[in-house]
């Protein structure tokens, strides 16, 4: 029988702290990368031209934590099969546009498919993110403080 050492068993805040900093940095890609293709669009006050609120308002207070509800929803599904989570952003994406339409008026069509590709672009984020695990603290932290600063 194998034994396991007390170091070899992950302590339960160090896999929650990175799981935190892992949503954080899949924000802040997700904030890089809409940023950079919203350079060229109108804005006035920080928010899009058509846009009910500013995007970091839209990632942040929407987007990540539908991204949470999806992940729980992984996990209590315990399905690794990528196609699967995919669909669970997917529809997580169209709920967060219609929480979005509900609180901030808008098209709830138009957000839904909005709500649908920015958390499929959260989760290619969080693939990035797991595979290359150095770039945490930067996504994370200095990435959208940098957006902000700049927008």
């Amino acid at each position: 029988m194998n034994k396991m050492n007390d170091y070899d068993i992950p302590s339960v805040r160090l896999t929650a702290g990175l799981y935190a900093l892992s949503k954080l940095a899949c924000a802040g890609l997700t904030f890089l990368l809409i940023s950079l293709l919203l350079l060229g669009f109108p804005q006035s006050g920080g928010i899009p031209k058509g846009w009910p609120i500013s995007l970091p308002y839209a990632i942040y207070a929407y987007g990540l934590p539908t991204a949470l509800v999806a992940d729980a929803l992984l996990r209590i599904l315990r399905s690794t099969s990528q196609i699967l989570a995919l669909f669970i952003y997917a529809a997580a994406g169209f709920g967060a546009g219609f929480w979005l339409v509900a609180e901030q008026g808008g098209n709830s069509i138009l957000w839904g498919i909005g709500g649908i590709a920015g958390l499929l672009l959260f989760r290619i984020a969080q693939l990035v993110v797991e595979r290359y695990t150095l770039l945490l603290p930067i996504f994370a932290l200095f990435v959208p403080l940098l957006c902000l600063l700049l927008l």
